[in-house]
């Protein structure tokens, strides 16, 4: 029999069963039982790679793809040039961080790691979104700073507010022990990154002003920071480098500095192969269940038809289509509702976190085309595998005894 005919006889199985009200019922719930799989997957494999892409994108607006410094917290000495020139390096800036303190006149006091930047390098390799005020410093010496809207909120600071700033300096001439240096800093911006731990710690402030506040040269420096070019591997760059630089300095990505958030995100994907299981085997059981109630309904027409001298393969195709049919529609509903949530939830971010327990404060979402590929591949294949037993039990109904089947 022509594939043609195949198809029209199992379209008539399909809408000849629209009027029975349980079957049409049973159908139903198979198609809502394969969305609701597909549905359930895609989101769960958007969040956890939006939870990634989001994590590894705000960690690097604070430090960069790679960190180099010294083991024993001393300045690092001079990069070699091998290493300057070295290519998928996109830049490396010297950094000067020191922790510190800072203080509104009568207010409480919070801990902050000061960061002494040039304000048009850091905010153009590592954008941050500006709530209030400038990221522009009047000049490289100026008292400055720019805090996060979180640690302002917590502290009831603003923008043009006056803060006092102290952090610790050896002087090695009088004593061991580390004196205290405090100044006066005007706030001028306003800074958020969605990365509420950080946006509560990190205060930026002119590189010069900083030295002059500890204490040090203009060229003093804590660390270097390197970003690598878009199309690099971090984790091989960085193996690369530890090669190249002398001792004392060791290299470190931002994924071994965050290691913490990437790990925890690591961990919430090892169920998925768990789920995706549990998952397949309801669809499956659903259309399984499905397609034997239509071969108990139609038994007297298969055997009709394999009296008139249908094949048994046919007989077996027929009842695949109706499988696939139901996959099939699982699939684009399951598709469609996915992505129209994953699109309403990276334009109005409705699902908000709480930042000081999952690092951002709204859901992060990546739409990503292999995870449909996946999804509406492994639906399918089990859709076809449901469809086996139904098919083979059909192909072997014997034409007589379909006759005497009420």
């Amino acid at each position: 029999m022509s594939m043609f005919r195949i198809i029209y006889l199992a379209h008539r199985f399909g809408t000849s069963l629209k009027k029975r009200g349980f079957i049409a019922f049973t159908r139903i719930v198979a198609i809502l039982s394969i969305a609701i799989g597909c549905m359930a997957l895609l989101l769960s494999m958007a969040i956890l790679d939006g939870f990634k892409q989001a994590l590894e994108q705000n960690a690097v607006k604070f430090t960069a793809h790679i960190r180099i410094q010294s083991f024993n917290g001393d300045i690092p000495p001079a990069l070699p040039y091998s290493v300057m020139q070295y290519p998928g390096i996109a830049s490396i800036e010297t950094a000067l961080q020191k922790e510190g303190l800072i203080k509104k006149r009568g207010g409480t006091i919070e801990g902050v790691l000061l960061k002494g930047i040039d304000d048009i390098r850091e905010f153009s390799s590592r954008p941050k979104e500006l709530r209030k005020g400038t990221f522009t410093f009047t000049n490289d010496s100026v008292r400055e700073i720019i805090i996060g809207e979180r640690l302002a909120l917590a502290m009831n600071m603003n923008s043009g507010d006056t803060a006092i700033i102290t952090s610790m300096i050896s002087d090695s001439t009088t004593s061991t022990v580390p004196l205290p240096v405090t100044q006066k800093f005007r706030i001028i911006g306003l800074y958020k990154t969605g990365m509420s731990q950080y946006d509560e710690l990190y205060v930026f402030l002119p590189r010069k002003a900083l030295s002059i506040l500890l204490g040090t040269n203009i060229e003093a420096r804590t660390h270097y920071e390197v970003m690598v070019q878009p199309d690099q591997d971090i984790n091989t760059m960085a193996q690369t480098l530890q090669d190249m630089v002398p001792y004392p300095l060791f290299v470190q990505t931002v994924f071994d500095l965050h290691a913490g958030m990437f790990h925890w995100i690591e961990l919430q994907k090892k169920p998925i192969p768990i789920v995706l299981s549990l998952i397949g085997l309801v669809a499956v059981m659903n259309i399984l269940t499905s397609l034997l109630i239509i071969v108990i309904e139609k038994t007297r027409s298969i055997g009709i038809l394999i009296s008139l001298g249908m094949k048994q393969h046919s007989i077996m195709m027929i009842f695949s289509l109706q499988g696939l049919g139901l996959g099939i529609a699982g699939i684009l509903v399951g598709c469609a509702c996915s992505y129209g949530a994953c699109l309403l939830q990276q334009h109005y971010e409705i699902i908000k976190l709480n930042g000081d327990l999952y690092f951002i404060d709204t859901l992060p979402i990546a739409i990503k085309a292999w995870h449909y590929y996946v999804v509406c591949g492994s639906a399918l294949m089990l859709s076809l595998l449901a469809t086996f037993i139904p098919s083979f039990i059909a192909a072997r109904i014997s034409p007589t005894k379909s006759m005497r089947f009420r």
